[in-house]
Parts: structure tokens; sequence; C-alpha cells
């Protein structure tokens, strides 16, 4: 359900669009003004009853001159000065707020205008009172006198109908011509607002002379007030409506606000935003409890985008004769427009910048624009408009008469050839500098060609000059006026694709400290210590003998760009063992079976002479040859040598490296063991004795 029309509400005047940051626009705003209750005012206003005339709670149903029970509120209601939460029907087109017993009697004769202190019902609404009568259901007649609350916080309302009641007494209840009468009390929320619809008054004279009255009163009968024409008489209206409202001291405050902040308790004020902003406008109201009500609408002023144009460019003509020169203005429409449809986006040209700021005095007609006549040295400014906002903005150009440009001298390029494919990627845009001159950019395009020919005539130019796949040549440059084809001029340079070297290093070596690396002979480049070409300088034929990383580097001695490569390896030495020298070992054939056992590994230590046997290794070998071809004897520790003087080989050997290794070598004496036969036991006489005989092995001893 739409808002009632006497609710607390604040609307914003609708907001055109700002065309630039900065722009000004005006911000008005209104709010539904209403204030103490100790005074009113009264207004017509559009007849449209904001609810239906029946479908509430009926009252006086076929019951004559009767007040309702007390009808509570669900809302405090003001009323001269008075706070009520009771409200009370009587039939014959009132609502009291004095307190009644319900089905008293609802007087319905009167005849005296309001304000009056013997008015018979005062502290009241009456919309309309006259004597009426809810017993009369005819053709004309259906009464319903019903109330309901409708509306949500903070409006809801009270609203009183009288729907299709016939007016009392014999000559007229029966009237049709006189008819129904229906009308509407509608009291608010928050504002205190009545307002009184009548859909048919149409008096009876023939009964009370026909009296009725639209208003309101206070208690004690001293205040009062009616529509024009509306107080106690015979008067007829149909579908009028009217509203009263306090006018005592305003119960609304009101304020514009910017990100929650007050800027301004104005209803109409000028705001300047940089960017699309939203302003709020807030009405607070002061209720009859003393509680507040607030009510904001937004209002968001937007500011356009600018324009998606770019800027235009200086128009140039070289001079041929006398001027003036004709000049195609809309050279530069598409360059402007940059994508936008002209349709939406109409260009017009001006002599002056006011001119085009205001859309005044354009060039024209279509054939000036296109061909017009200027010694050069002239600004023309621009204007593009945006059909669906009407926004605008302009821009500027220079028309230019000069001679054809001079390109300047651009050096020769130099690049290396990094795979000596015989091409290589250079960017040419390099040159644009020395071959521009001093030209303007803005005015001037640099492009590259593979030909003289092609340079004079514009023709194939390259296509990707930054990134151009080059060999060795010549390469042709042109600058060209921006909106004059036939204004340029011409120049070369060289290009040289320099091959890079390619170096090449020996596979990593693995020697002895005592024999060392002999650097080998290199196709290209040169040894060093350090990478870059840096650190010492190594010669074909040095002797490494230390572990180390070498360099091979190379270049090519060409500038600006010195074309290089680089390798590297590493030498690896291992430490040289020295053999100790092992003693001679014997041993006794103690069986005398031609050999005897002996455990060559006890000259280990020896042979190891100080070095951590972790890293080296001892063996022992047959020849000379087994202990150059390091063949050695498989268990040394169980060696049979056989009687007499055995040499043997030993090796010693670096675990890192077997190749790096030492020999000595030593003797084994195995000796036979002598066998001594000694006589049988001789028995003899003392004086005789016993003569030793001789002995093949030994000797005898006591």
């Amino acid at each position: 359900m739409a808002q009632a029309p006497g609710c607390p509400d604040v609307t914003v005047a609708s907001i055109g669009a700002l065309c630039d940051p900065g722009d000004c626009t005006t911000l008005s705003a209104s709010y539904f003004e209403t204030g103490g209750t100790e005074s009113y005012e009264v207004s017509s206003v559009p007849y449209a009853p904001p609810y239906s005339f029946i479908g509430g709670t009926q009252v006086s149903v076929n019951t004559d001159d009767v007040w309702s029970g007390a009808i509570p509120l669900p809302f405090d209601f003001c009323f001269y000065g008075n706070n009520y939460t009771n409200a009370y029907v009587g039939s014959n087109g009132v609502v009291g707020f004095n307190t009644v017993g319900e089905g008293s009697n609802c007087p319905w004769s009167f005849n005296q205008t309001i304000p009056n202190t013997g008015f018979p019902i005062r502290n009241a609404i009456y919309g309309v009172y006259q004597d009426i009568n809810p017993n009369v259901n005819n053709a004309f007649a259906d009464p319903n006198i019903n109330y309901q609350v409708l509306g949500a916080y903070p409006c809801r309302t009270l609203v009183v109908n009288f729907s299709e009641v016939a007016q009392f007494g014999g000559a007229c209840q029966g009237n049709a011509t006189i008819g129904e009468q229906t009308s509407q009390i509608v009291i608010y929320e928050t504002t205190n607002v009545i307002e009184v619809y009548v859909e048919r008054r149409v008096p009876c004279t023939a009964w009370q002379n026909g009296v009725g009255v639209i208003g309101i009163q206070n208690a004690a009968g001293t205040q009062a007030l009616t529509p024009p024409g509306r107080n106690t008489g015979a008067w007829e209206a149909e579908n009028e409506a009217w509203r009263f409202t306090p006018n005592g001291a305003s119960i609304v405050t009101f304020e514009w606000l910017l990100d929650g902040a007050p800027i301004s308790t104005e209803t109409t004020i000028d705001v300047c935003p940089d960017e699309t902003t939203t302003y709020v406008a807030r009405a607070t109201y002061l209720r009859c409890d003393g509680s507040t009500v607030v009510e904001e609408t937004p209002a968001t002023v937007i500011v356009q985008e600018p324009i998606p144009i770019e800027d235009p460019i200086d128009i140039f003509l070289c001079a041929e004769g006398d001027g003036p020169y004709l000049f195609d203005l809309t050279q530069n429409n598409d360059l402007i427009l940059n994508g936008l449809d002209p349709d939406f986006y109409p260009i017009s040209f001006h002599n002056s910048e006011f001119d085009a700021d205001e859309g005044i005095a354009p060039i024209f007609p279509q054939s000036t624009v296109e061909a017009y006549p200027s010694d050069g040295d002239e600004t023309i400014y621009v204007r593009i408009v945006d059909y669906n906002t009407d926004c605008s903005t302009y821009r500027s150009f220079q028309l230019i008469v000069s001679p054809a440009p001079t390109p300047g001298t651009p050096g020769d390029l130099q690049v290396c050839d990094v795979d000596n494919s015989g091409d290589e990627i250079i960017d040419l845009t390099v040159q644009d500098g020395d071959i521009y001159g001093g030209a303007d950019p803005a005015i001037f395009t640099v492009t590259y060609y593979l030909t003289a020919d092609d340079a004079t005539n514009n023709d194939d130019p390259i296509l990707v000059p930054d990134a151009y796949l080059a060999t060795t040549g010549t390469i042709h440059a042109r600058i060209t006026s921006n909106t004059d084809e036939n204004c340029y001029g011409v120049t070369s340079f060289e290009v040289t694709v320099t091959p890079t070297p390619e170096v090449t290093v020996p596979a990593d070596p693995f020697v002895c400290s005592d024999t060392g690396y002999t650097l080998p002979v290199l196709a290209i480049g040169n040894y060093y210590t350090e990478t870059g070409g840096t650190g010492t300088l190594l010669n074909e034929g040095d002797v490494i003998s230390t572990t180390q990383t070498i360099f091979v580097y190379a270049e090519s001695g060409t500038t600006p760009n010195n074309c290089t490569d680089e390798d590297s390896f590493v030498v690896t030495t291992y430490e040289a063992p020295v053999a100790g020298t092992p003693t001679t070992m014997q041993a006794c054939d103690t069986d005398n079976g031609g050999d005897e056992i002996f455990d060559l590994t006890e000259q280990d230590g020896t042979v190891l002479n100080g070095l951590d046997p972790a890293n080296f290794t001892v063996s022992y070998h047959a020849t000379l040859t087994d202990a150059e071809n390091n063949v050695a004897l498989a268990l040394p520790e169980n060696y049979f040598a056989t009687v007499g003087t055995t040499t043997l080989h030993v090796r010693i050997s670096n675990n890192a490296d077997v190749a790096c290794y030492d020999l000595t070598s030593f003797d084994i004496i195995a000796t036979p063991t002598p066998v001594v036969v000694v006589p049988a036991d001789q028995f003899a006489c003392s004086d005789i004795g016993y003569e030793l005989p001789a002995l093949a092995v030994g000797n005898y001893y006591t």
C-alpha cells in the first residue's frame, strides 16, 4: 500500500548529470511540514481518498445518534495541545476525544457556527457533522460506519468512514435526490494531520434546515477551524477534500547530509562535486511522545565520465608556393573519436576557444571544413558533444606550414649474432631520436625500409621495426608528415651482425699432483683464472698442479657490442703418494718343507710413510709389471715364500685415483732349518773314555 498523503516525508527534485568535475548544480528538497497542535491551518487537497470507505470494524450498526466505545490508538495523537490514545466515533459524522460511554447519545441538534462554547460536541473532528440515520437502508442508502487502523510506523492512521448513510427525517431519508451521505476522516501518526474526504454531502433543508459542518474544535469551544463555506450551514459538496495541518512551532528539522555530516539546513543548496556524490535530505519529526522520526531521501549527483577522446595532432603541410594553403580539418576526426560513433559524438570546428566552449559559430559548411584556407600558424578548436548526455568537451590543434623535414644522421648499428645463424633481432627504433633531428614526433613519423626506392615511395615499410630480424646490410629510414604523405625526408645507416665466438673447453681432467695438467692448445679464446676474461691469463702448455676452475673466454673485439663467449672446466688434482722403504723380511723354514708363510701387510705402516690409510691403499705384487698394472697378490697376509731370497714389489695408490701411485720393493728370505744327528748314547770306562765322532751338522757343546 502506498504511503498516505499526510505522512512524514522528504522528497528531492530530479537532478541533471554534471558534465565536468567541479560543475555546480542545485539540490532542492521538500518535506511534509507540520507543527505544534496549539493551532491549525486548513487547505484544500486533491480528492483521492487514501483508503476504501468500507472494510473496517463497523459501529452504530442500525443505530441512530450513538457513540462507539473507546477505540484504542496504537500511537499518541496530539489535538489542540493535548495527547490522546483513544478516539470515539459518533454516528452523526464526528470523531471525538472526550470520554463517552459506548451507546451513549451522540447529539444531533445544532445550529451554531464554530467556535462556540455551547456547541453540543466539542474536542472533536467534524467530517461531516450532520444528522444522519444509519438505521435506514433503502435503494440508495446502504449504511456502513466503520473504523480501522492502517499503515505502518511511523505513519499509522485511524480511518473512520461514514459510507452511504441517509439523512434523518421523514422527508429526507427516502428522498433519492438528497440520497446517501459518504465521507472519510483520516488522522495521522507523527504529523498529527487530519484529513476529511467528502464523496457526497447533500443537505435536507426539510430537517433542521439541512445544517452540516466540516471542521475541528477544541474542548472549550474557543478554537475552531472550518474550510471556507463549510461552517454550519446548508451547503452541498461532492468529491472534495480538506487537510487540517498543525501550524504551531514546527516539529520538523531539515538538513542536508554528506557522508553522514550536516552541510546545510536550507532546502535548496548549490553543490559542486568533483565526482559522482550522494547527498541525503533528512527531515526529523518530533512526535507527541517526545521521540523522533527520521525520514531520508538520497540525492545522487552524477558527474559524467570524461568523453574518452584522444588529443588531436597538429596538421602539417609542406610549403609549396604562396598561401593560403588548404587544410583538411577532418583528418583528426578518427584520432579524436578513438572509436566512438560519430553519429552519437558529433564534431564541430571553431576559430576560438570561447566559440568551442559555448558551441557557437562553427566553421561551416562541410566543404570549408575539408578544405580550410589558412597561411598556417593558426589554432583550430574542435568541439565534441555526447549526444546522450549533452555534455561536451573541446581540444585544439595547430595548422603548421613548413618546408619538408630534414632527417638527422643516425649512427650505424652493430649487434652480436648470438646463435651464429647469420641474423639477429634488433630494435631499429633506437634510431628514431637521431632521425627526428629535433622534429616533433607528434607531427612526424619515422619508418624503416630495406631499399632506397621503398623509402622514397613509402612502399613496404618494415612492419615491426622494434623487433627486426636483421642481417648485415643497409637500412633506409623515412621521416614523414602525419598529415601530408608527400612531405618527407630520407636517410640511411648500416647494420652489422657480428658472429659470436664459440669456445670449446677440454673435458674435466683428473691428475696427480706430481705430474699436473698441461693446458692444451685452444682453437678460440684464452685461459683465465676468473670469469669474463679476468684474473690471471694462462697460456697453452702451462701445467696446472692444484685443483681449480679454468675459464675459456673469447671476444669479437667489436664496438659498440663486443660479442663474447665463455665456458669453463675443472682441473682436479690428487696427492701423489711417496712410498716408504720396507725392510727385508726373513723367516726359517721350520719344517724344511721348502717354503714358509709371511704376512706382507706388516710392511703397510712403513710403506704408507705417514699417509692416512683411509685415503691410500697399499698392495703387494709378484713382479714390477704387476705392480705397474695394479695386479696384486690375493692374500698378502698369507704369502708362501720358497726357501731362498724373493723380491716383492709394493704399490701405494691414492684411493681417489688409483692411477696416482708410487712403487717400492723389498726382499723375503726363507732359510732352511738345520737338522743335527747325534751319536747314540755311549757307555765307556773312565779310564778309556769316549771319543766324539765328527758331526755332519752342528757342533758339540757342553
